[in-house]
C-alpha cells in the first residue's frame, strides 16, 4: 500500500459518501457527480490501498471486510483533518474550518431557546465555516467530546465531569405523557400505584434519576418499585412508543405539547423532573477560534419570554 500522504483525502471522502449512500447510484445524486466518475475514483483508491473496498455489480453493493475497517478508521482521520483545519483557521484568523456540534433531539420545538437563530447568527459571522450538525444520543455525548468526534454538544448533563466546560442554557420540565386512548388519559391524579400497573418507558438518565424504577433483572424485590417495559435514547422513539397506546413515558413539556395525539397526565411533582441543559466542550488551554466564536454566540442567547417560560415548560438555569 502507498503511504498515506499519497492518498487524496478527496478519494477517501468519496468512498465514505458511497458507503453511507449504500451504492454508487445513490451517491451520484448526493455528490452531484456522474456514476462513471465515482467508479473511477473508487477504483483509483482501491489501487492505491492495494485491496477491494466493496463489491459492486449485478449481485448488489456491499462493503468488503477491509472496506468496513477502512470506513471505521475514516472517522478518526477526518476528525483529525478537521482539527488541523481549525488550527490553521485560528492562526490565520479567517474562520475557514469545520464546527462539529452534536445536539439532543426535539430542540426545534423549544422556542424559548432558539437554536436555529444561534446557528444562523454564527454562520452569518463565519460564512467560511462548515457546520456539521448531528443528533447525538445523550448517552454518548461525553464520549464523542473526549474522542474528538464533536467539538461541542448540547444536551442534558445532570453531573459535571473533569476536563469539560459547561455553559448553562436552561432546564426543561419532563412530565408523563400517554396516547389519548390510553386508560390513564381518563384517570384522575396519577401516583406511583397507578403508574406501576402500566407499561413505562424510560431513558438511561431516568433509571439513574428515579430510585423507584428498577430493571426487571434487578432481583432485590423491594416493594413499590416500577419495572420499565421499554428503554429509549431519543425523544422521537419515546413518542412512537407512547403513540402505540400501550406505553406511557416522560417527555419534555415543550415537545409533548406539540404532539396533538398525546396528553399530559396529571401527576404530583414527584412524577415530574427538571433536566439541566448545557452546551459542553472539552476544556482546552487554547480552543480553536471557531469554537470560541460559537460558544460566544451561545452565551449571548437569552431565554425568550413566551408560553414555554410562563407555563414552566422551560426554566432558567443559573449560570
Amino acid at each position: 500500500m502507498r503511504s498515506l500522504h499519497d492518498i487524496d483525502l478527496k478519494l477517501l471522502r468519496t468512498f465514505r459518501a458511497i458507503a453511507d449512500a449504500g451504492s454508487l447510484v445513490a451517491a451520484q445524486a448526493a455528490l452531484n457527480v456522474s456514476q462513471s466518475t465515482l467508479s473511477t475514483q473508487l477504483s483509483d483508491l482501491e489501487t492505491r490501498l492495494g485491496f477491494r473496498l466493496c463489491q459492486r455489480g449485478r449481485g448488489g453493493f456491499a462493503l468488503t471486510p477491509e472496506g468496513q475497517q477502512v470506513l471505521a478508521a475514516l472517522e478518526d482521520l477526518f476528525a483529525a483533518a478537521d482539527r488541523f483545519q481549525n488550527a490553521t483557521a485560528t492562526i490565520s484568523g479567517d474562520m475557514r474550518g469545520v464546527l462539529r456540534v452534536g445536539i439532543m433531539d426535539a430542540m426545534l420545538n423549544n422556542s424559548a431557546w432558539p437554536l436555529p437563530e444561534v446557528l444562523g447568527r454564527f454562520s452569518t459571522k463565519a460564512p467560511q465555516t462548515h457546520v456539521d450538525l448531528a443528533l447525538v444520543s445523550p448517552a454518548v455525548m461525553e464520549e464523542q467530546l473526549h474522542s474528538g468526534k464533536r467539538d461541542a454538544v448540547i444536551g442534558p448533563f445532570p453531573e459535571k465531569r473533569p476536563g469539560l466546560s459547561y455553559v448553562p442554557l436552561f432546564q426543561e420540565r419532563h412530565s408523563l405523557y400517554a396516547a389519548a386512548h390510553h386508560p390513564l388519559a381518563a384517570a384522575g391524579t396519577i401516583g406511583f400505584e397507578a403508574l406501576s400497573r402500566h407499561a413505562l418507558i424510560v431513558t438511561a438518565g431516568e433509571l439513574r434519576r428515579f430510585p423507584f424504577i428498577r430493571r426487571k433483572t434487578d432481583t432485590r424485590g423491594e416493594a413499590g418499585n416500577i419495572h420499565p417495559a421499554a428503554t429509549v435514547d431519543q425523544m422521537e422513539t419515546h413518542a412512537i412508543l407512547i403513540r402505540s397506546g400501550r406505553f406511557v413515558g416522560f417527555l419534555p413539556d415543550y415537545f409533548g405539547a406539540s404532539l396533538a395525539d398525546l396528553c399530559k397526565l396529571p401527576t404530583g411533582p414527584d412524577l415530574q423532573y427538571l433536566s439541566p441543559i448545557y452546551l459542553v466542550y472539552r476544556t482546552q488551554s487554547a480552543p480553536s477560534l471557531i469554537l470560541r466564536r460559537f460558544v460566544d454566540e451561545v452565551r449571548q442567547q437569552p431565554l425568550l419570554e413566551g408560553a414555554l417560560l410562563n407555563t414552566g415548560a422551560v426554566v432558567p438555569l443559573d449560570r
